[in-house]
């Protein structure tokens, strides 16, 4: 037997052992807003991409898909040590790996996807072992930020009007009769023409749910970009979405 085809065989053997003796392993992985519920299909879910984080090999990728819990149990009620916050109809994505040998595993989320102006990205790192799932709760990515969707009206006199509709990342009302009242959050709008700052506008909560809005006065023409933010300096949570509108001449 030659050099090549012995090395041949040798290669073709590593490659039927190791799929002879991998295991398929199960991973369950969520997505919770912070200081917010779980986040799924509501807000069209979130792309899941599963790693090996030394060599970057693509094992698994899907959707975490589902409900965003129980309010009670996540928001209301305080979390004892060992407490199970997810229930069968709690959003994720259950990832299967096929490995030999214990490997570490990058589990990255994206979304959400309804609304592409909010995406977010999150990822975390953790040891998989051949055959020990992780099943129940899993492995909980949590994701900063708000949802934010901005326009404008614009009336005679240069009179603009701003709004800006914007909810938990999970997709839970900003209200006051929610638990995620406005009066945590300040929410602006920067005005820019010509890639200066003009004015900063306040959105107050104007509802009677998710809307914020004000209006400025703008005396000269042009084309104008707006840059609504919304943030909770206590969580850390920020969302900001941008729009266009034009001032015409007298």
């Amino acid at each position: 037997m030659n050099l090549f085809k012995l090395l041949l065989l040798i290669v073709i053997s590593a490659l039927f052992s190791s799929n002879t003796f991998a295991v398929e392993t199960q991973i369950t992985i969520r997505a919770k807003a912070v200081d917010a519920k779980f986040i799924g299909s509501s807000v069209g879910g979130l792309r899941v991409v599963v790693t090996d984080a030394e060599t970057g090999e693509i094992l698994d990728t899907g959707w975490i898909r589902g409900g965003t819990g129980s309010t009670d149990t996540i928001i209301k009620n305080p979390i004892t040590r060992g407490q199970s916050i997810a229930d069968e109809n709690t959003a994720r994505f259950v990832a299967k790996v096929d490995i030999s040998s214990p490997r570490l595993v990058k589990f990255t989320v994206l979304g959400p996807y309804a609304y592409r102006q909010s995406l977010q990205e999150a990822s975390i790192t953790s040891w998989v072992i051949p055959g020990k799932d992780i099943m129940g709760d899993g492995l909980i990515l949590n994701m900063p930020g708000f949802i934010i969707d901005t326009w404008t009206s614009v009336m005679e006199g240069g009179i603009v009007q701003i709004f800006a509709s914007s909810a938990m990342l999970c997709g839970c009302k900003i209200s006051h009769n929610t638990q995620w009242n406005p009066r945590n959050f300040e929410a602006k709008a920067i005005i820019m023409r010509d890639g200066e700052k003009i004015t900063e506008v306040d959105l107050p909560f104007t509802g009677p749910v998710a809307i914020f809005s004000g209006e400025t006065k703008l005396e000269d023409a042009g084309h104008y970009k707006v840059i609504a933010y919304i943030i909770d300096q206590k969580t850390g949570n920020v969302g900001v979405d941008r729009t266009i509108f034009e001032i015409n001449s007298k």
